[in-house]
């Protein structure tokens, strides 16, 4: 009869704590929503770092689309791009990325104006790997405060969804962006 009543209790106690978990998470996710709505921010995800921003390689940041813009947030830093600056974004897998700098007649130009200087290494790691897994990178071109035009990429990792959701949502707020010609 004690065992069954320690039983029992131990078993009320598990689904106790449980119970509590529960409420502790959607309580969480609930506050981080309702801080979104606040922020105005419509997409938040966590990319690492490739090339763009004065951060080593696979910092972890968190990049947000608001209605003015991109924040990220990375190494302890806020970098904003305001959405007049933003010229394109788009989501590319290593292999893609490989394909457009091999195909180029001056492959070292190309990868280096379409996608950064990163581009060479992100294509040569696609092309030399022996498992065919595709890696997704979010690509933003943008014009910075000295008027040039560069770019910021970020990896995914193997999962496209996080790029892409920052894509689409920076697409409708970019799309009446005023044209604009860069002097080669």
């Amino acid at each position: 009869m004690t065992g069954a009543l320690i039983a029992m209790g131990a078993l009320f106690l598990l689904l106790f704590l449980l119970i509590y978990l529960i409420v502790i998470s959607i309580k969480g996710r609930q506050k981080a929503k309702k801080q979104m709505r606040e922020n105005k921010i419509s997409a938040q995800v966590l990319l690492h770092h490739v090339e763009g921003l004065p951060l080593s390689e696979k910092t972890q940041c968190q990049v947000s689309v608001t209605d003015t813009g991109l924040v990220i947030n990375g190494g302890g830093t806020d970098f904003k791009i305001d959405a007049t600056q933003i010229r394109a974004t788009e989501v590319k897998t290593d292999t893609e990325i490989a394909n457009i700098v091999k195909s180029s007649a001056a492959k070292g130009i190309a990868g280096g104006l379409l996608f950064g200087p990163i581009g060479l290494v992100v294509g040569a790691r696609a092309t030399s790997k022996e498992k065919k897994t595709n890696t997704y990178y979010l690509i933003i071109n943008y014009t910075n405060v000295a008027g040039e035009l560069t770019a910021l990429m970020f990896d995914g990792g193997n999962n496209p969804f996080g790029a892409q959701k920052i894509a689409n949502k920076l697409r409708p707020i970019i799309i009446d962006n005023p044209k604009q010609t860069v002097q080669l």
